[in-house]
């Protein structure tokens, strides 16, 4: 049995924040204490002492393309590596490698690379960030809202559930690992599209779309319970026409995430969202591409050139160029964001852990600080770096342990 004390931390809880701390045993948090009661029994070597920094759940990253110079679409095991080491260090333990549309061997290509580094990381020690599954951004979205996706490449849906196989895997309901698809409902066969997905196990988000309310509200009724990058690539709201940003603000049955950069979504807007969805209906992402973390310039990114500057990406060449592609932000900036709008610290945590774990389908085992979760734990400091970040209970982070 192995077993680590983390104690005198300022513990971010689903409900506040309070002095106190947690027993890991063997992957999973065994006990939460408060003030300054603590297990006895353990060695010097078996206990942490915060000095009072905080304490949070480990950050779920449920739409992240890549950063670090790595694109997980095409990316080597050493990449992912790499980029997961990366993550860590911004406060990510988990996260979903999400694809954007392309043709059938590349799907194939890039999802035995992810399964295989999936199970690479499942067999050794933690040295980063874990990918929980795949999020499939598309095909089956709308030309009008297509953003920086191809749309050469998307799809509409025939009824013949053979055609989803890439998607669904062996068509099993328990897939070894969660995946998500963003996909638009009012395409053709879109509902029936939502009902196959859900039924095999796979979460069905709504994005990239121009449905209206009802068409909505029948999405819903076939298992879509969420809305990507909320309110980019969704009609514009129009008292005539409120669209999928009115009824995803309304609906207490839908979450929503979106990415805090302050470019995507201006500030009042998150203020907005988040009094309408609360903490508790709203998610935190990164939508990250691969040039996040390394500065401004024009990289290639899925073929095609994409500049960044200042924290802003912009698709440089063709009809859509000035488009936003894609962001550079982590979710650690993004917490810091979000908190910047007036956002309680532990609200501001739920959107980033909590509630992505929640809509991804995977809460059972992460998410929050509570016994019997799995031990995904990261530090903080008051400016929100990263001091110690723990997978699975062992310590894959340590800021002045390198």
């Amino acid at each position: 049995m192995s077993q680590l004390l983390l104690h005198n931390a300022r513990l971010i809880l689903d409900d506040g924040i309070q002095r106190g701390g947690v027993l890991i045993r063997d992957g999973r948090i065994a006990q939460v204490f408060s003030g300054e009661q603590r297990p006895a029994g353990l060695s010097a070597k078996e206990a942490i002492d915060l000095n009072g920094a905080y304490l949070a759940p480990g950050m779920i990253d449920i739409h992240i393309h890549g950063s670090a110079g790595v694109d997980v679409q095409n990316a080597s095991h050493e990449q992912l590596q790499r980029l997961s080491e990366f993550l860590l260090a911004e406060g990510v333990t988990g996260y979903f490698a999400t694809f954007v549309p392309t043709d059938e061997r590349r799907y194939h290509e890039a999802i035995a690379a992810i399964e295989a580094f999936i199970a690479a990381q499942r067999h050794g020690a933690p040295r980063g960030a874990q990918v929980l599954g795949i999020h499939f951004e598309g095909p089956f979205v709308s030309r009008k809202r297509c953003g920086a996706l191809k749309t050469e490449h998307f799809r509409v849906y025939d009824g013949d559930p053979r055609s989803l196989q890439v998607f669904t895997g062996n068509g099993e309901s328990n897939l070894s690992y969660a995946r998500l698809m963003t996909l638009a409902p009012e395409i053709d066969g879109g509902l029936d599209l939502i009902r196959e997905l859900t039924g095999k196990g796979v979460r069905a988000f709504i994005g990239h779309t121009e449905a209206v309310p009802e068409r909505l509200d029948a999405a819903l009724a076939a298992g879509a319970r969420h809305i990507t990058h909320f309110p980019n690539a969704l009609t514009p709201l129009h008292h005539r026409q409120p669209g999928a940003i009115a009824w995803g603000l309304l609906c207490d049955d839908v979450t929503i995430d979106c990415i805090a950069d302050f470019h995507h979504v201006h500030p009042l807007m998150l203020r907005l969202m988040a009094k309408a969805k609360t903490a508790r209906g709203m998610a935190l992402i990164s939508d990250a591409i691969q040039p996040a973390g390394l500065g401004n310039g024009t990289f290639k990114v899925w073929d095609i050139n994409i500049a960044v500057q200042d924290g802003l990406t912009a698709l440089v060449d063709g009809p859509g160029a000035g488009t936003i592609a894609g962001s550079v932000i982590t979710m650690r900036e993004a917490l810091r964001n979000i908190t910047r709008t007036g956002v309680p610290l532990h609200d501001a945590l739920a959107m980033a852990s909590a509630i992505p774990a929640r809509a991804a389908g995977i809460d059972a085992d992460y998410g929050l600080i509570k016994v019997g979760k799995r031990a995904d734990l990261i530090v903080l400091d008051e400016d929100f770096n990263v001091q110690l970040a723990l997978v699975g209970g062992a310590v894959a982070f340590d800021k002045e342990g390198g």
